[in-house]
């Protein structure tokens, strides 16, 4: 049997769903993130919407200058959080380094590093910013965030 409260919660989740996703489509089609923070003030905090949408917008960045560097099929970009905190991006590998050749295995932190800072993008390691991207090659962490530089 399903109760009200359940048909309720999968409507606001729907309606929810459907408000980000007109969200990030208006701000992609050239709304202001101001214009959409206001518009949806009565669902959000100003401060959160915007969040939000620098969040999506950086992990776009990120995933474009990656693509243009052709590194696309060698790093993933994620977010995290969606609407609710905390809210990150987060650059994983996402390819077998025997699938590779040792020297582009080893040149990859390299060509990452030059393709993010050319979208004006920066990142972490375990809270250090801006270190080498080795550590994703060692294992010696799993992602990094990424920021806006």
């Amino acid at each position: 049997m399903t109760s009200n409260t359940q048909i309720a919660l999968e409507s606001y989740i729907s309606a929810r769903r459907a408000l980000l996703d007109a969200m990030l489509a208006d701000h992609r089609s050239g709304t202001s993130a101001n214009d959409i923070a206001h518009m949806t003030s009565t669902a959000w905090s100003r401060p959160i919407t915007l969040d939000y949408l620098s969040l999506r917008d950086r992990a776009a960045r990120a995933r474009e200058a990656l693509k243009a560097a052709g590194l696309s099929g060698y790093v993933d970009v994620r977010t995290t959080g969606d609407i609710a905190g905390p809210r990150q991006v987060l650059l994983q590998i996402a390819c077998d380094p025997v699938d590779m050749e040792p020297d582009a295995w080893q040149e990859l932190p390299n060509r990452i590093a030059g393709a993010l800072v050319d979208a004006r993008i920066g990142w972490t390691v375990s809270g250090v910013l801006g270190p080498s991207l080795n550590a994703l090659l060692l294992d010696e962490v799993e992602h990094v965030e990424l920021i806006d530089l």
